[in-house]
């Protein structure tokens, strides 16, 4: 299952989006406010982000689509049952 909030967090009010970028042997971590407390709307400017940086020249994003193991057993046991 893909989670469908990868690469954001709520920080207060507003949804923020973090990443990887490699360029060669470089890499630089991105992170900044997507300006929204709307969900939804976050991940949307999440896509147009992602869409932007994959359509630079010599970037290439470094995602990570599925929830860590930790983090699905953790909600598992959480669920009510």
């Amino acid at each position: 299952m893909i989670d469908p909030d990868h690469h954001l967090w709520r920080n207060g009010r507003l949804w923020w989006i973090a990443f990887t970028v490699h360029r060669g042997h470089l890499q630089d971590r991105v992170r900044f406010s997507l300006g929204t407390h709307d969900v939804e709307q976050a991940r949307r400017r999440r896509d147009e982000v992602f869409a932007r940086y994959e359509e630079a020249e010599k970037c290439r994003l470094s995602l990570r689509l599925r929830p860590p193991a930790n983090r699905a057993s953790v909600e598992a046991q959480e669920a009510p049952r």
